[in-house]
């Protein structure tokens, strides 16, 4: 049988950061918050699209913690910028901010908490207070709209913005958890946590999406049903995806497993009429290409997939190849390209698409 498009996918490995690409403005510095009666220095990157004017949405993402202080001085908000680029290109503000104790931030750690600490209520609220501040803080930017924000975390940090909604601060419309908790070393802290996500969920309204692997090697899906069932029959409101194993571990999700989430993602955000693309963009996407409605699904895998991102068309045969998950747009303008040119069509290769932009035949 003969098909008339073919799509072949790239995934590699996100580089650092360097120049900001072409459709986004990146700012690293630092955020001053105030916390309690204290003014507090916390690191940040910041990153909106080139093309957006006016008030845009806030989207602050915060991260999990290593293994040793010493690789939690050593972090830098620059590691989350693959994931604050995937929330900037769907039309938010974004900033990824390193709580009080990581990175260049203020420290020590607040609240840390150890095999002895009896529950840990004290240390995900003080994370909390880093976030909350954080907020009050980016809501008073010209370019912010602070009635509309959502909170997204990784590991520690997926508790945190979990811990941050039990507060329902002002604007917050959704949090995105995943692979939250928190592990020690030689003790087991599972009822420890399961009691911090029901004391989280108590009176708490805020929609949350949850994404967690079946391979994680610190919360596997006992713990992770059992988390969530302890906070839905609290009140809490929590969708949970679990998706199949993820390479040797599954709790990387929050980095190198994007291209599987974003599309569950995508899904959330329009369901509560949050930006993102919508289905019509993908309908609209495939009538351009010329592939016809019937691989719209093609097309909408494409919009989810992580940037920076393109996608190559043999002109003459019609078919297309997409490469994603790169550093910069002309990282991946140039293995589109390749991976077009590889197959006997060099001379007949372009560029259609790069991130999100149509740029034609």
């Amino acid at each position: 049988m003969c098909v008339r498009a073919f799509l072949l996918l790239a995934v590699v490995a996100l580089v650092p950061m360097s120049a900001h690409a072409d459709d986004l403005i990146e700012t690293k510095g630092f955020i001053n918050v105030t916390v309690g009666d204290h003014l507090v220095r916390l690191e940040q990157l910041t990153i909106k699209r080139t093309d957006l004017n006016g008030k845009l949405p806030i989207a602050l993402i915060t991260h999990g913690t290593p293994i040793s202080e010493g690789l939690m001085r050593d972090q830098s908000a620059s590691q989350m910028a693959g994931i604050a680029r995937d929330f900037a290109m769907r039309g938010w503000l974004v900033v990824a901010v390193e709580r009080r104790g990581f990175g260049m931030s203020d420290g020590p750690q607040p609240a840390p908490a150890t095999c002895s600490s009896p529950s840990l209520l004290e240390r995900f609220s003080a994370d909390a207070d880093d976030l909350q501040a954080t907020l009050v803080a980016v809501g008073q930017r010209p370019d912010a709209d602070p009635t509309r924000a959502i909170a997204v975390g990784g590991s520690t940090g997926g508790v945190a913005v979990t811990a941050l909604a039990a507060r329902h601060p002002p604007g917050l419309r959704a949090v995105i958890n995943i692979s939250g908790g928190m592990q020690f070393a030689g003790c087991d802290s599972n009822d420890k946590l399961v009691a911090a996500f029901k004391t989280f969920a108590k009176n708490n309204t805020v929609p949350s999406l949850w994404l967690y692997a079946e391979n994680d090697s610190f919360f596997g899906p006992d713990l992770v049903h059992r988390l969530r069932d302890a906070f839905i029959l609290q009140g809490g409101d929590a969708k949970l995806v679990m998706f199949g194993p993820l390479g040797d571990d599954g709790h990387t999700i929050f980095q190198t497993g994007r291209y599987i989430w974003l599309p569950e993602l995508d899904a959330f955000l329009r369901h509560y009429d949050l930006p993102t693309w919508r289905l019509n963009d993908a309908l609209s996407l495939s009538r351009q290409i010329k592939l016809g409605e019937r691989w719209r699904s093609l097309t909408e895998l494409y919009l989810s997939a992580p940037v920076n991102k393109a996608m190559a068309e043999a002109v003459l045969s019609g078919k297309i190849w997409y490469a994603y998950g790169y550093g910069s747009p002309a990282e991946a303008r140039s293995k589109a390209l390749s991976l077009c040119q590889s197959t006997g069509n060099a001379d007949n290769c372009g560029i259609v698409m790069e991130n999100q932009r149509w740029l034609g035949h």
